[in-house]
């Protein structure tokens, strides 16, 4: 098989003498995956949930997969499988073996945990963390039907792994997935461990601890990626994004653990290697010298906090979405980079001032077009844009130019573009109108500021 050739496997010891199996695939910046539940390098690469999202990411990084003991080609008589730390010797006998001096760390489920607790064990030699349907609370974080669905799960797998691998399967597929597909994954899970050792790894997440006391101790980049309506509670991947300092949160719609078309595959694979080459090799905070000109963009909802009582949460949620995906279409069609979100709006960056101006245009016409046709159920949008020399540190930038570029969004109309007078200068002659709106005196400035409102129409 082709994929399987592009893989080189080796075995490496671990402190406590066993046997670990691990393969690279690709090259560049070092990808380290956690095994999630169970895994088989082969076969992850045949009939694998992740086998189109591993072979995408080898194409931009050097991929680094290895089976945790128990499982795949690993030795699997081994004597204690009893939490997630009992695994961390397995990675750190991988990255040992490849000489791997720093890298990225991506958890696949309950892989993000390993990458946790391997972290704050090794913070130093972690470049990146990525997590994907990843639960910090352990047990604690599902409710009771869930809860139910485990233990009858395990039930049917110790009577018969043949029938019980796909129930689990379904588990994680419950949309979208065929009769093939759910039947491949269930032939995947038996190769990779015996039901044995797939029940124990339930056992193990029925009684996984709380790991949310170490999260505000992650100081590199982070991205967390969660589907809405996965069998790992949205809640608690939003959680984990919220309490790690910086983290970039991304919600994906769908209500599939593991992709089961292209397009969900994907959505595993671009933002990361957006994300890894956005923040590339920053590993500190960076001198203003060190990073080009940008000019930098926020976005701001009218009346967020009278939108949920107009609306209510469902509501409201719905409206924010419906922004995001705006924001987030303009953004790709001027090539400009999230930055983070802020609650009520998003802020961004872009190498180019005229982009920026067009982009911010952009958003306010797609709006007033989705406005005119839900007059009921109008979504307004306030947009300020700056340009300077933010200081970078990871995936976020900081300093006066990010502040005024937040002051003039605080200050704009709803459905107005308001920019600084140094993006005007830089976009002149691209073709924009713009009418000056005077000095004005803004929070945490001591002169005041020319303004100048972009036309949209």
């Amino acid at each position: 098989m082709p994929a399987i050739a592009k893989q080189d496997i080796r075995f490496c010891k671990t402190v406590d003498g066993v046997t670990i199996a691990y393969s690279t695939m690709g090259q560049g910046l070092p990808a380290v995956f956690p095994p999630q539940f169970v895994t088989h390098l082969e076969a992850d690469l045949v009939e694998g949930p992740f086998a189109e999202v591993f072979e995408a990411l080898a194409q931009h990084c050097m991929l680094v997969r290895f089976d945790k003991r128990g499982t795949g080609l690993s030795d699997r008589d081994v004597p204690d499988l009893s939490s997630d730390e009992s695994f961390v010797p397995d990675l750190e006998a991988v990255v040992d073996a490849i000489r791997l001096p720093k890298f990225a760390l991506y958890g696949l489920s309950a892989g993000g945990r390993l990458a946790l607790h391997y972290y704050v064990k090794h913070p130093d030699r972690v470049s990146h963390l990525v997590f994907y349907g990843t639960n910090p609370q352990g047990f604690k974080g599902y409710d009771d039907e869930r809860a139910k669905q485990r233990l009858v799960a395990l039930t049917v797998i110790r009577a018969s792994w043949d029938f019980g691998s796909k129930l689990w399967a379904e588990r994680m597929m419950p949309y979208g997935g065929t009769r093939e597909d759910i039947e491949r994954i269930a032939h995947w899970l038996r190769v990779s461990a015996t039901a044995d050792v797939a029940g124990k790894q339930i056992e193990l997440g029925s009684k996984r601890s709380d790991l949310r006391h170490l999260l505000d101790t992650v100081s590199v980049p982070t991205l967390v990626i969660h589907r809405r309506g996965d069998q790992v509670p949205f809640a608690a991947g939003r959680e984990l994004a919220s309490k790690i300092p910086g983290a970039r949160f991304l919600p994906l719609e769908g209500n599939n653990h593991l992709p089961a078309t292209h397009e969900e595959a994907m959505e595993l694979v671009t933002p990361v290697v957006e994300f890894l080459a956005l923040t590339g090799d920053h590993r500190q905070a960076r001198s203003a010298d060190e990073i080009p000109p940008v000019t930098l963009m926020f976005t701001d909802i009218e009346g967020s906090t009278s939108l949920t009582q107009r609306l209510g949460d469902e509501g409201a949620q719905r409206l924010l979405r419906e922004h995001n995906e705006a924001v987030r279409r303009a953004l790709d069609s001027y090539n400009g980079k999230e930055i983070k979100h802020t609650g009520d709006g998003i802020m961004a960056s872009f190498f180019s001032a005229s982009r920026a101006v067009g982009c911010a245009v952009q958003i306010q016409q797609t709006f007033a077009a989705r406005n005119t046709a839900n007059p009921g159920d109008a979504v307004r949008i306030r947009i300020g844009l700056n340009a300077g020399e933010p200081i970078a540190e990871g995936n976020d930038l900081f300093g006066a130019s990010v502040q005024l570029a937040r002051r003039i969004c605080d200050r704009a109309e709803p459905s107005q573009v308001l920019v600084s007078d140094v993006v005007r200068q830089l976009v002149s002659g691209k073709g924009f109108t713009f009418e000056h709106i005077g000095p004005e005196v803004l929070k945490g400035f001591a002169e005041p500021v020319a303004l100048y409102r972009v036309r949209v129409g």
